[in-house]
C-alpha cells in the first residue's frame, strides 16, 4: 500500500478547501484539467476513422470542442482535460491545435498516428486506438459524429459563434488591433450552457485528478 508523506496529505487538503471555496467565490480564476495526451489522440483517431480516416482539421477541431462540450454538461468532466481558447474561427481545444500545426513539444509523437496533408486535412497514419476511452466517451464520439457527419467546417464555425462562451470576446476577435484568441474557462462553458449547478461536479473530478497525479507522483 502506498502511503502518502504528511505534506502530501497536507497538500491535498489544502487544495480541496481552495476547490470547496470555489462554490462560493466563482468570481476567482477556474482551475482546468491536466491534458490527457492519449486519450486526445484516441479520441481524435476515432473522428478519423469514423470518416474515412481524413478530415478537414478544422472540423476535427470542431467536433471535439463540441463533444468536450457536451461530456462537461453531463459529466462534469472532459475526454482530453485539454485548455479551450476562442479565436476568430470559434472555439478549439488549444493543445490539440497546436499539436496538429507542430508547435508542441509532443507533436512528432503525434505525428506518428495522425499527420497533416499538404492541404488542410489530417489523416491517419497509424492507428491510435481507443484503450483508454471509456465506453461512455466513445458512444458520446458516435453520436457528436453523427448528428454532425453533413456538416462542413464552416457549418460549425456558424454555430460555435452563436455559443454564449465565444461571443462574450466576439467584438474583439473581429476588431483590429486586439488580440486574436482568448482562454475560454470550464466556468464559461457552464454558463454558457446553462450547467453552473454542474460547477461543483467538476470541481470534485479536478480534485480527484490531483490526488491521482499526486499519489502516482509520490
Amino acid at each position: 500500500m502506498t502511503c502518502l508523506p504528511i505534506l502530501a496529505i497536507l497538500d491535498l487538503i489544502s487544495w480541496k478547501v481552495f476547490l470547496d471555496s470555489r462554490c462560493l467565490c466563482v468570481s476567482m480564476s477556474f482551475p482546468n484539467f491536466q491534458f490527457r495526451f492519449d486519450k486526445a489522440l484516441q479520441a481524435s483517431g476515432m473522428f478519423l476513422r469514423l470518416n474515412g480516416g481524413r478530415l478537414n482539421y478544422l472540423k476535427l477541431l470542431k467536433l471535439l470542442y463540441l463533444t468536450e462540450r457536451e461530456c462537461l454538461r453531463i459529466d462534469g468532466n472532459t475526454i482530453t482535460g485539454d485548455c479551450f481558447r476562442a479565436l476568430r474561427n470559434g472555439p478549439i481545444l488549444s493543445t490539440v491545435y497546436n499539436l496538429i500545426k507542430g508547435k508542441d513539444s509532443q507533436s512528432p509523437r503525434w505525428n506518428r498516428y495522425i499527420k497533416q496533408g499538404t492541404d488542410y486535412y489530417v489523416f491517419i497514419a497509424e492507428d491510435p486506438g481507443t484503450e483508454d476511452l471509456y465506453r461512455f466517451e466513445k458512444e458520446l464520439i458516435q453520436k457528436i459524429d453523427e448528428e454532425y457527419k453533413d456538416a462542413g467546417e464552416f457549418d460549425l464555425v456558424r454555430l460555435t459563434h452563436t455559443f454564449p462562451e465565444w461571443k462574450k470576446f466576439e467584438s474583439r476577435l473581429l476588431a483590429p488591433g486586439f488580440p486574436n484568441s482568448y482562454s475560454i474557462t470550464l466556468e464559461d462553458i457552464l454558463e454558457g450552457i446553462n450547467k453552473l449547478e454542474m460547477i461543483q461536479p467538476v470541481l470534485d473530478n479536478l480534485y480527484l485528478e490531483r490526488f491521482y497525479h499526486e499519489l502516482v507522483r509520490k
